[in-house]
This record gives C-alpha cells, structure tokens and sequence, in this order.
C-alpha cells in the first residue's frame, strides 16, 4: 500500500524542482519533466490547503454557535 504524500512532502519536492528548473545551466528541452512533476504537485497543494480551508471554516463555524 502507497502511503499517501503530505502537504509537507509536496512542498520540499516542488521546492527542490524549482531549484532545477531555475539553474542557471537549465535546458528547456531538459525540464519538461520537473515541470509536469511540479504542476502536478502545485495542484496536489492547492488540493491539501482548500480542504483545511474547510476544516478550519467548519471548526470557526461552530466555535461561533
């Protein structure tokens, strides 16, 4: 079983694939790759922050019955 990634995961990947992608000595032809990777984890992000969006909306909303 595939233990799912975390938002922490994510995060020092993409930052790692940023650091290839803005190297100095960086092919575009090289990169597609990382960059595929990294929109695919910008997504998995976005995904992971608009759930605990949610969860912390849901716990204001009752704080505040």
């Amino acid at each position: 079983m595939e233990k799912k990634m975390t938002y922490e995961e994510a995060l020092a990947e993409l930052q790692q694939l940023v650091g290839v992608i803005e190297a100095p000595d960086a092919q575009i032809a090289g990169i597609g790759k990382e960059l595929k990777r990294a929109m695919e984890l910008i997504e998995f992000c976005k995904k992971e922050l608009d759930g605990y969006e949610k969860d912390f909306n849901t716990i204001l909303n009752k704080e505040q019955l």
